[in-house]
């Protein structure tokens, strides 16, 4: 049950950044295992000035056009998944017009107990 967040330029359309979104479920999807309805997307717009990102940092070339997707997630994904998971997320992103260097990804993993799916109960005390 990931959690996906996106943070992206104001400038770019909304057609644009909903296309990242769903590159990165496409990819949880095909590479994590993740249930395709297993859908839980937040989608930050920002101004030019309120995203502050190295240009460089990394051995990229990143444009105004940067966005970073951030993926939350229970443990159990091996380093392999995860690099496949990058491959595939930005691959989607070229298909929607992305340059390579303009997806930034960062993974956070967490247990069962770290998540509660409404009513105050803890996922870690549900039999799902």
């Amino acid at each position: 049950m990931p959690l996906t967040r996106i943070a992206a330029p104001a400038h770019l359309p909304v057609a644009r950044v909903k296309a990242l979104a769903d590159a990165a479920q496409a990819a949880l999807v095909q590479t994590c295992g993740v249930p395709a309805n297993d859908l839980f997307q937040l989608i930050s717009r920002y101004r030019t000035e309120e995203m502050i990102l190295d240009p460089t940092f990394g051995g990229v070339q990143r444009s105004a056009d940067a966005c970073i997707v951030e993926i939350l997630f229970l443990q159990s994904r091996t380093d392999e998944q995860k690099r496949r998971l990058y491959r595939a997320t930005v691959a989607g992103a070229v298909a929607a017009g992305f340059r390579p260097d303009d997806v930034m990804i960062a993974l956070t993993e967490n247990t069962r107990i770290d998540w509660s799916l409404g009513h105050g109960v803890a996922y870690a005390d549900t039999a799902g």
